[in-house]
């Protein structure tokens, strides 16, 4: 038979080792593998790039910074309440930042998954990918046009001089239809 004393000895040690497990557990859970956390905000990032949210995170990368109420009024959004919250999922996940002296937003971190993929930032200017594709084929249609001026009938009559017109032609016309394509997919109020 066992005395109340050692009956209680024998409840606090069995408390004190519950305890110290689920502390061992809470301590796993809040430290987890910095690989792991990682992929896990990558992932938030991406979930949270939706909808509104996915819009004015456009309107605050392509604007450079941009604060509530002129996101508001360009989006045509209802109340600043609205973008307010979503610009608080922006700042969450550690893709924007508020800049202390004058209030606006600007990005922090940008995102090339979804839509965002397609496009590509020279300096201030948002282009779809293929843009600049399209770029380097008006390049060497100009070169054509400097070798069959230069050159003449010899050139234009080559067959490898036709099979590359053709495929500056093929290319021209593939990368003029997807930047269009894509530059309609923009996040934008008007989707």
């Amino acid at each position: 038979m066992m005395s109340s004393e050692n009956m209680k000895k024998k409840k606090e040690e069995e408390t004190e080792t519950e305890s110290e497990s689920t502390h061992q557990h809470e301590t796993t859970h809040l430290s987890p593998n910095p690989d792991i956390k990682k992929k896990f905000l990558n992932h938030d990032k991406e979930k949270v790039l939706q909808g509104k949210t996915l819009q004015i995170y456009w309107y605050i990368l392509t604007h450079n910074q941009a604060g509530v109420r002129e996101i508001q009024k360009a989006l045509k959004i209802s109340s600043p309440g609205t973008v307010s919250y979503q610009i608080n999922k922006l700042l969450k996940t550690g893709i924007i930042s508020k800049n202390k002296k004058n209030g606006k937003y600007y990005v922090n971190e940008e995102i090339k998954k979804g839509v965002l993929g397609f496009y590509t930032r020279i300096g201030f200017i948002i282009l779809p990918r293929f843009s600049l594709y399209l770029i380097i084929n008006i390049f060497g249609f100009m070169a054509y046009l400097i070798f069959a001026i230069i050159y003449g009938d010899k050139f234009i009559t080559n067959i490898g001089s036709i099979l590359l017109l053709f495929f500056l032609v093929f290319g021209t016309a593939v990368f003029i239809f997807e930047s269009i394509k894509i530059w309609k997919r923009r996040p934008t109020k008007s989707n």
